[in-house]
């Protein structure tokens, strides 16, 4: 029996080419965007999840009191986890993780490498980082280690370091002391959020700096392993209070993140959460463009499968009249859309995986379609099996009801089942209109965010990283590159102005018991705000000949607006005014108009220079001319292989680093747009084979009408009219959806545009041309028949 309707099933698709392809080719261009949109959400879901114990990882979390109200931040002290590990049973392991920065030398071989973790012995306890040699349970316990990863391993000491004992080798940090290696370890699966190449000892650091033993040294991430039957929530608020009890004026609390949240759920507002991010509303985006596409292309099917009754309906009638149960019909109009269905899986698999390096270039993932796993193709039947019940259901039932006696005597209402089409095109083009709303917000929101002022002139500057002793030296560097001709003006500064993270408590003149607020600081020179081009609001600026300017044990500051507005005082009535940060009491000489220092989701928050020459420097601000960039930075190349050979140059440009901090809504804007074009392409398919059969089934009517003198264009508006009342009744519709779905995502930026009109309007006129000139196609086509072949047809 399954044979033969299957059987039956091929002769009705190769009878019915046009309509076949069709609906085939919509249904796969439509489950190819939702299986590769589905293969990047389970990239983006599997995260983390290669850890044994994943289910019992946290990161700790504090929770401080910044300038406007309490915020959590993913960084905490160094004394943390011990006192955690010792105060608490629940917890089995702790470590703490920090970045470091690294030179590393072999035999003259000198490798910077991408990320060092500096790490408790606990952390390959806790985490599932495969050691490839060493022993996980003895290494990281001695100040003087070291672990490379196995590209480090290759890098070092060539492509067969497996072959030989590479333990026990010495290799020289930073330039000043020699470390054991004592490991080697995979390469971080891609799915990690953790990345490193080198992994040093925590010891190391309390060896060589006492911040680390501080508990306002808030520049780790603490992780801890609970056991299996810790009750999370007693757990979560007997930990909240600790560190007041170690630091009493401390007002800051802790709470938990599970590892599962780290990658998807993590949003801090200062710059100290490293390491791979991915954002959940993102994928829940991503997630939703896929299925709109997925709908429209099952609308398409249902819609044309209840239009084509009119040619159904015989065959209907002729096949209860001999006999056939409507039980059986149903079965057999089941047996064409499974196997339409299969039919479009296959192609849409090619076409997913044709075209997946797109998408992977898209997302900035490795993608690729599991042809061999079984549980993929477990999931692709069961998938193939629920769309072809889905998409063949309605027009089974709707087929098989039609009464012989009617269809055979040539009585058959044309516009049966009229409504629900209408309804289905309808739902095609609110979705379509809705994602083509949504484009042209997001493009617009980041060509509003990239052309913002944003208090300093970011063009032409470059920055370029000190390391080692240069950090204690940039006027070395500031000498010898100012002899460059490229070269406007030069600072020296603790930030390039993209990554400014380093925040402190400050005390100032006036203030109120338990007003307390964290500030952002940076230590700059005199030349800052020549090279940067950040204006001063009042007073004035630093000055290296003036002495009280650069005192080490009292000083002079700068603060922004902002700042000054937080303390209670006015551009004017801050100058001369009493603040202390880091023990250090100083008078504010100057308040600078407010800039961004941070993405433009976040508002401008309280900001302190400090003018300390004999401090580090980790970066120079280089303001360059804009006609010889190239030659200028050969220049500068040139300058720091000299004076640092060993160590590789980092340098960069500031606007290109600023316009990276929104590549997660680049990518979205480039993929919802990608997908809106496939998603009117798609309802405009099957607007095509719903015009081409209302022109069949109006054959007799067009012929008429020509007769009695109707013109081409007449005919045409007649046909089109109908099918363009529903797109511009969607229109209606999508506007309200888009515009609540809009303003919400609008809402993470702390600076962002207001919705108009034409954007709407936009969006709509477009989906009306399209349907206009896929409708009109048809219509021209039929209008152009000559009548009396129609008629003699009839």
């Amino acid at each position: 029996m399954l044979q033969h309707y299957l059987r039956i099933a091929i002769r009705s698709l190769i009878k019915n080419k046009v309509y076949s392809l069709i609906n085939i080719g919509g249904l796969a261009v439509g489950l190819a965007a939702c299986l590769a949109i589905g293969l990047y959400i389970q990239n983006e879901y599997s995260y983390d999840r290669f850890h044994q114990h994943f289910d019992h990882l946290y990161r700790i979390v504090e929770t401080q009191k910044q300038a406007d109200g309490l915020h959590p931040v993913a960084v905490t002290p160094g004394p943390l986890a011990p006192s955690l590990e010792k105060d608490f049973g629940e917890i089995v392991h702790s470590t703490r993780v920090t970045r470091w920065p690294t030179l590393l030398q072999v035999n003259g071989t000198s490798i910077e490498p991408k990320s060092t973790l500096i790490v408790d012995n606990a952390f390959f306890k806790m985490f599932d980082f495969k050691l490839l040699m060493g022993d996980p349970q003895t290494v990281l316990l001695n100040p003087d280690e070291l672990i490379i990863s196995e590209t480090l391993a290759g890098q070092f000491f060539g492509q067969h370091w497996r072959d030989s004992s590479i333990l026990g080798r010495n290799i020289l940090f930073n330039k000043e002391r020699p470390l054991l290696v004592v490991g080697v370890v995979a390469n971080p699966p891609e799915n990690s959020h953790l990345e490193f190449e080198a992994l040093l000892p925590f010891k190391y650091l309390e060896k060589t700096d006492e911040w680390s033993n501080k508990w306002n040294s808030n520049s780790y991430h603490t992780y801890v392993q609970l056991a299996p039957e810790t009750d999370l929530a007693a757990f979560t608020q007997k930990i909240g209070p600790q560190i007041a009890k170690y630091d009493p004026n401390n007002e800051s609390t802790l709470s938990l993140q599970p590892l599962r949240d780290i990658y998807l759920y993590s949003k801090f507002d200062f710059e100290t959460d490293w390491g791979k991010r991915g954002d959940i509303f993102y994928v829940r985006i991503f997630g939703t463009v896929g299925l709109i596409v997925l709908v429209i292309a099952m609308f398409n099917f249902i819609n044309l499968a209840t239009a084509r009754a009119s040619q159904r309906a015989r065959e209907v009638g002729v096949r209860k009249a001999v006999g056939a149960q409507r039980k059986s019909l149903i079965f057999q109009f089941l047996a064409e859309s499974f196997l339409m269905a299969t039919l479009a899986v296959m192609v849409a698999l090619l076409i997913t995986d044709s075209t997946l390096a797109l998408l992977s270039d898209l997302t900035d993932k490795h993608l690729a379609v599991p042809f061999e796993n079984p549980d993929f193709w477990l999931i692709v039947a069961e998938a193939t099996a629920l769309l072809g019940l889905c998409t063949g259901a309605y027009p089974a039932f709707f087929l098989s009801a039609f009464r012989p006696a009617k269809v055979l005597k040539g009585v058959l209402d044309v516009r049966s089942g009229l409504a629900f089409r209408k309804t289905l095109v309808v739902g095609q083009f609110v979705l379509s209109v809705a994602l083509g709303i949504g484009t042209i917000v997001i493009y617009q929101q980041l060509n509003y965010i990239q052309n913002k002022k944003l208090g300093f002139d970011q063009s032409q500057l470059l920055y370029l990283r000190l390391k080692g002793e240069y950090r204690g030296k940039s006027s070395i560097f500031k000498d010898e590159l100012a002899k460059l001709p490229g070269i406007l003006s030069i600072t020296a500064t603790t930030s390039n102005l993209v990554d400014v993270s380093n925040s402190t408590n400050i005390e100032w003149e006036g203030q109120t018991p338990k007003d307390e607020f964290l500030i952002t600081q940076m230590n700059v020179d005199a030349d800052f705000l020549k090279t940067t081009g950040i204006r001063l609001a009042s007073g004035r600026n630093f000055s290296a000949s003036i002495t009280g300017d650069t005192l080490e044990k009292s000083g002079r500051y700068l603060i922004n607006e902002t700042a000054a507005k937080r303390m209670g005082y006015t551009e004017t009535t801050a100058l001369g005014k009493k603040v202390k940060f880091w023990g250090l009491e100083g008078e504010v000489i100057g308040v600078l108009q407010d800039f961004h220092f941070r993405a433009l989701d976040k508002t401008i928050e309280p900001f302190i220079f400090r003018f300390r020459p004999r401090d580090f420097y980790f970066n120079l601000l280089i303001k360059t001319a804009p006609n010889n960039t190239a030659e200028t930075i050969a220049g500068i190349e040139k300058v720091y292989k000299k004076l640092d050979a060993d160590n590789m140059i980092k340098y960069g440009f500031v606007d290109q680093d600023l316009e990276d901090q929104y590549r997660a809504e680049q990518r979205t804007g480039r993929t919802i747009l990608y997908f809106s074009i496939l998603a009117v392409l798609v309802s405009c398919l099957g607007l095509f084979g719903l015009a081409a059969l209302t022109a069949e089934q109006r054959t007799k009517e067009i012929g008429i009408r020509k007769v009695l003198g109707a013109s081409v264009v007449g005919i045409t508006g007649l046909l089109a009219r109908d099918f363009l009342k529903l797109v511009v009744l969607a229109i209606i519709i999508a506007s309200p959806i888009a515009y609540w779905a809009m303003q919400h995502w609008l809402e993470d930026f702390a600076y962002r545009i207001d919705l108009q009109w034409w954007m709407f309007v936009a969006a709509g006129s477009v989906a009306i041309l399209v349907a206009f000139l896929t409708v009109g196609f048809q219509s021209v086509k039929a209008a152009l028949t000559n009548p009396v072949q129609s008629l003699r047809n009839e």
